[in-house]
C-alpha cells in the first residue's frame, strides 16, 4: 500500500473523516456534481443534489457541503439543517481572477521571507516529515489541512507550501487545490486557495500574504487556474484583510457546511 495516500491529520476524530472523505472521492470522483479537496467530498450547489442528498453525505462522512449558496438563501437551509439534527458552518465566499493575481505578483516584487525562512513546496516524494511539518503548523492555528494524497499533488492539481527556519522548524504555510471535477464549467478555472497560516510567535512578518501569493502563483503557473476562492468566517477581521489585500472580494454567496456532531466532536471540521 502507498502510505501517501493515507497521510491524515488532526485529531482522531478528524482523521478518521479525513479518511471517509477520501474513501468516497474515490467512489464519486467521476461526476461532476460533487467537489472535493482533501477533506469532505459535497456538493457544487444546491441545484446538485437537495438537502436530503446533502444530509446522507454529511452522514458517510460526517462533514459535508455545498461550495456555492446564494446567501439569500442560507436562512431556509440553516433551519431545515438544524431541523434534522445536524451542525452547520457558512463561510463568505471570497473569489478573486486577474485582478488577485496582480496582488499576488505585487506582493512578491515588494516583499521577501525573512532572513532565516526557506519555502518549501510538497511533492509526490517529499518526505513524510515535511508534510507532517506544514501539517502541525496548520494544526497550531486551528486550521485542518487536507489529505496529504492532495497536498502532494497525487489525486488533485494542488500546491501546498511550508516555510522552514533554520532548524526546520515550521513558520506558516498556504495551499491551494483544484475543487470542482474537471469537467465542471468551472473546473478547470477555479480552485480553492487558502490554509493560510502562521505560528502566533511568527505573525507581523507577512509570511502567509507571502506564502499565500506564491501559492496562487504556482497554481496558474503550474495548473493553469485563472481564479481562485476562499471561505471566511463571517467576522475573521484577519482573514478578510488578507482577502482584501490579495485582491479577493465577497460575491454574495457562502460555502454552506453540515456536521454529524456524533462523528466530529464540536460540530466543525475546521476553523
Amino acid at each position: 500500500m502507498d502510505r501517501r495516500m493515507d497521510e491524515v491529520f488532526g485529531t482522531e476524530p478528524q482523521q478518521a473523516l479525513l479518511r471517509r472523505g477520501r474513501a468516497f472521492h474515490d467512489l464519486t470522483r467521476h461526476d461532476t456534481r460533487y467537489t472535493y479537496y482533501g477533506r469532505t467530498v459535497g456538493l457544487a450547489s444546491a441545484q446538485d443534489g437537495d438537502l436530503d442528498e446533502l444530509h446522507d453525505l454529511t452522514v458517510l462522512q460526517g462533514n459535508s457541503h455545498y461550495a456555492t449558496v446564494n446567501d439569500d438563501a442560507l436562512p431556509a437551509l440553516r433551519d431545515n439543517a438544524l431541523a434534522r439534527g445536524l451542525s452547520v458552518a457558512q463561510y463568505a465566499r471570497w473569489t478573486g481572477g486577474a485582478d488577485a493575481l496582480n496582488a499576488a505578483r505585487a506582493i512578491l516584487d515588494r516583499h521577501r521571507l525573512p532572513k532565516g525562512l526557506t519555502p518549501v513546496t510538497i511533492t509526490p516524494d517529499s518526505p513524510p516529515e515535511t508534510v507532517l511539518k506544514l501539517a502541525q503548523v496548520a494544526l497550531a492555528c486551528g486550521v485542518l489541512p487536507p489529505s496529504g494524497a492532495v497536498l502532494r499533488g497525487l489525486i488533485k492539481p494542488a500546491v501546498a507550501i511550508v516555510a522552514l527556519d533554520e532548524r526546520g522548524q515550521p513558520a506558516a504555510c498556504a495551499a491551494a487545490a483544484g475543487f470542482l471535477h474537471p469537467d465542471h464549467p468551472e473546473g478547470a478555472t477555479t480552485c480553492w486557495w487558502g490554509m493560510l497560516a502562521t505560528r502566533p510567535e511568527r505573525r507581523g512578518q507577512r509570511l502567509a500574504l507571502i506564502l499565500g501569493a506564491m501559492a496562487m502563483l504556482d497554481m496558474t503557473a503550474r495548473h493553469g487556474f485563472t481564479q481562485v476562492f476562499t471561505g471566511v468566517e463571517p467576522g475573521n477581521t484577519p482573514s478578510e484583510a488578507i482577502c482584501t489585500r490579495m485582491g479577493l472580494a465577497g460575491d454574495g454567496t457562502s460555502v454552506f457546511g453540515v456536521a454529524d456532531a456524533r462523528q466530529l466532536p464540536g460540530g466543525r471540521m475546521t476553523r
